[in-house]
């Protein structure tokens, strides 16, 4: 859905102003609420501030200097019925200072994936039964399943990766919860004026199955079928129907452990002709009382030439932040990596080491040092600082990335 900043905005003024009906008037000295009608809408606002920088080897550096703001409105539940709408907008200093790869971007520089826009980033209709049994909603919606290996937000980027999509959960009891979700649209985090044919939005007709059942003596066992039909201007090549399980839950002692097989076709009209398989385990626990440490293995499998495919990921919180691997290679990718978080004087520190090869462990293609520090000043207010340093191996370039923000919510 394409719409103009000042149409947004004024939407969600009408839609704000309109709200305000039966709980108030509006005077000449302003808004007046009824204090015996409480208000149907809540209003939130939040603002990202953030410079990131960008260098890989053989190209130029980047430097993105951005602003994402999120303005929506959420209704008050009203017989298990609620509406929710949001606008969001990122504008750049400097544009032209950084490749956002989309089709304007400068040519030569290393690619910052917050590209300036204006979007109605969400607009959704929930039901909720009274016992928490059956929850539904449809409309543009955000939708994060599991740890975001196969669909997700995309948080880290300024545009937030959301879903035209009908969803529905269903929770019997304590120790089950299934999720449905059929997906016509995927408004994808390089905007809907992007007409780089690669990152255009994907359309089609995705359906995403995921049960968990909680509580086993092992732990929560997760099994989910995810079979997306995705098109966009640059094809089908990213169409896909992938099937797995996870097992996640407390080890020996005070360790806890995940492992997650998962298995891919191709689909559709996908031109490709593959299989694969995904896996991902990893064990982690506290080295004395102030550090948490993890170590994994994750292994994206390969077939003629063609890597397991996360088209709908969260891909930033996998192999590393210098986001280089975002895309699976030909010959796929194993990833070795250990991590320890600790968190002092509020602040909290992570850092993690990754060593990288192909799928068969036959070619090194590099190694990554990634370091955060984040700290909440206030329940408003929050700063973090990351860097990642990626040393590429035969083929592979060197890449360095530094970013710095400011989250304010009002």
């Amino acid at each position: 859905m394409k719409m103009t900043h000042t149409t947004i905005v004024a939407a969600l003024a009408l839609c704000f102003a309109a709200s305000f009906g039966q709980a108030g008037e509006i005077s000449g000295k302003g808004l007046v609420l009824n204090d015996k009608v409480p208000s149907l809408v809540k209003v939130s606002l939040d603002t990202r501030f953030r410079y990131e920088y960008g260098d890989q080897s053989g190209l130029a550096p980047s430097h993105a200097a951005t602003v994402r703001n999120r303005l929506g409105l959420l209704t008050r539940e009203m017989n298990g019925f609620q509406g929710y709408v949001e606008y969001e907008g990122t504008i750049a200093a400097d544009r032209f200072d950084y490749n956002d790869a989309t089709a304007r971007a400068p040519g030569g520089k290393t690619i910052i994936a917050d590209p300036t826009s204006q979007e109605l980033n969400q607009a959704w209709i929930s039901y909720k039964d009274p016992n928490g049994l059956l929850a539904i909603k449809g409309g543009r919606q955000a939708i994060n399943l599991d740890g975001q290996r196969y669909v997700g937000t995309v948080g880290w980027r300024q545009n937030m990766q959301t879903f035209d999509a009908a969803t529905l959960t269903l929770t019997p009891n304590d120790d089950l919860e299934i999720f449905y979700g059929y997906v016509w649209q995927v408004n994808r985090i390089f905007g809907s004026n992007n007409l780089n044919p690669g990152g255009t939005d994907f359309k089609g007709e995705t359906h995403l199955f995921n049960a968990k059942f909680k509580n086993l003596p092992v732990g929560t066992l997760t099994t989910y079928v995810y079979s997306m039909d995705l098109k966009n201007v640059a094809g089908a090549a990213n169409s896909n129907n992938s099937f797995g399980l996870s097992l996640s839950g407390d080890f020996i002692g005070d360790t806890q452990y995940y492992a997650e097989y998962g298995y891919q076709t191709d689909a559709y009209d996908n031109p490709l002709n593959y299989n694969a398989s995904y896996a991902h385990a990893n064990i982690s626990g506290k080295v004395g009382s102030a550090v948490t440490t993890t170590v994994g293995y994750e292994y994206l499998g390969s077939d003629n030439g063609v890597g397991y495919k996360f088209p709908l990921a969260t891909l930033h919180k996998f192999n590393g932040f210098a986001d280089r691997f975002l895309g699976t290679p030909a010959g796929g990718l194993s990833d070795m990596y250990l991590s320890a978080a600790t968190s002092v004087a509020g602040v909290k520190f992570v850092a993690a080491y990754h060593y990288f090869w192909d799928d068969g462990f036959d070619v090194a293609l590099g190694q990554e040092v990634d370091l955060v520090a984040s700290k909440a000043l206030n329940e408003k207010v929050s700063v973090l600082a990351k860097g990642a340093f990626f040393m590429g191996q035969g083929a592979q370039p060197d890449v360095t990335r530094a970013s710095v923000e400011m989250n304010i919510a009002y």
